[in-house]
């Protein structure tokens, strides 16, 4: 099978994405974490819809999406949950209430449900691609999958037990995710033509969405986990007003990629940035144990102030521990164990 070439600038684009998971996962002010919870689990599945291939769905495809996605979820999970049998069944549940209560990452409730989200895209993508009627198609399945995706918050509110342990592998997200999928598979059209017209027409547009994504992103701050912080909460479906929810992830997703497109083009040593992106996938998984070492180090540097600007500087210096404790790992895990990051 000919080896995809990657893209440079989607590479970028991941690096910003996953940058934004670890400040998403400190001490930040409110408003910083009211913004980035706003788009940034939705950039991901915008992303793989963005590079999606045809591809026919038999038994190499599940074997495959198993491989890369699944069987790293598991063996995460398993590595850093209690190690009860209780915890087992938690985790083969797969919602982000279950790995809660397995004692494990509940970051790692993107994985079962990008997983399912790849195989509902998939699905509609095939289903399509053999009709004359694509785009038509397209839009019935993702009428579809938001309709499922309400019936599954109304069932939710209806019964405690799916309240209380959330959808297996966060099936009514994972719905939402595959939305995003198709709208990335239309994004790449346009940000092809924008890449061929005059740079200051992509600059102007990624500069207009963040400016008004700067706004509407903090009208729409549904309950969260954080009692402090109220902000849209993926993982347990917490999207506030759909409309917003939507149009905040997709104008912010489109940016980012525009950006990162224009990275691409201005900076010409970005190979640390790339390697980060290209390894996101490992980063999400090790990235709370390695916040766990900052905090303890970050009162030994002085860096103990609750204010605003205390916590923006106490941030960059855990993303740099970050990324500098994740390299080593990132390298050993390709050497030893990749099969720990489906390779």
């Amino acid at each position: 099978m000919e080896k995809v070439k990657r893209l440079d600038y989607v590479d970028a684009c991941k690096w910003l994405g996953i940058s934004l998971v670890i400040f998403g996962h400190m001490k930040m002010p409110n408003g910083v974490l009211q913004w980035i919870y706003a788009f940034h689990m939705p950039l991901f599945f915008v992303l793989s819809g963005y590079t999606y291939r045809v591809q026919k769905i038999n038994k190499d495809f599940f074997i495959k999406k198993i491989k890369t996605i699944y069987v790293p979820f598991l063996l995460f999970a398993l590595i850093f949950c209690r190690g009860e049998m209780s915890s087992w069944a938690y985790i083969a549940y797969g919602s982000r209430n279950a790995l809660e209560m397995a004692g494990t990452y509940t970051v790692l409730w993107f994985l079962p449900c990008f997983f399912v989200a790849v195989l509902v895209f998939s699905l509609l993508m095939n289903i399509g691609n053999r009709s004359k009627h694509k785009a038509w198609i397209l839009i019935a399945g993702v009428a579809v999958m938001l309709v499922g995706t309400k019936l599954c918050g109304m069932l939710k509110g209806a019964q405690p037990i799916i309240a209380k342990y959330g959808y297996p592998f966060n099936f009514d997200m994972a719905l939402v995710g595959a939305v995003f999928m198709v709208a990335g598979h239309y994004f790449r059209q346009m940000i092809n033509w924008l890449n061929a017209q005059k740079q200051w027409l992509l600059l102007a547009i990624v500069a207009v969405l963040f400016v008004v994504t700067g706004f509407t992103a903090y009208m729409n701050l549904p309950e969260s986990l954080n009692p402090a912080c109220a902000h849209v909460e993926m993982s347990v479906g917490a999207l506030g007003n759909w409309g917003l929810f939507f149009v905040n992830a997709l104008l912010m997703s489109f940016a980012l990629i525009g950006l990162s497109v224009l990275i691409d083009k201005w900076i010409s040593k970005k190979k640390l940035l790339l390697f980060i992106g290209q390894n996101s996938l490992t980063i999400l998984c090790i990235h709370g144990t390695i916040l766990l070492a900052a905090s303890k180090v970050l009162p030994k540097l002085g860096l103990v102030g609750t204010d605003e600007m205390s916590l923006v500087v106490q941030g960059i210096v855990s993303y740099v521990i970050v990324i500098a404790a994740s390299i080593p790992v990132i390298l050993l895990i390709k050497r030893f164990v990749p099969n720990l990051v489906g390779k």
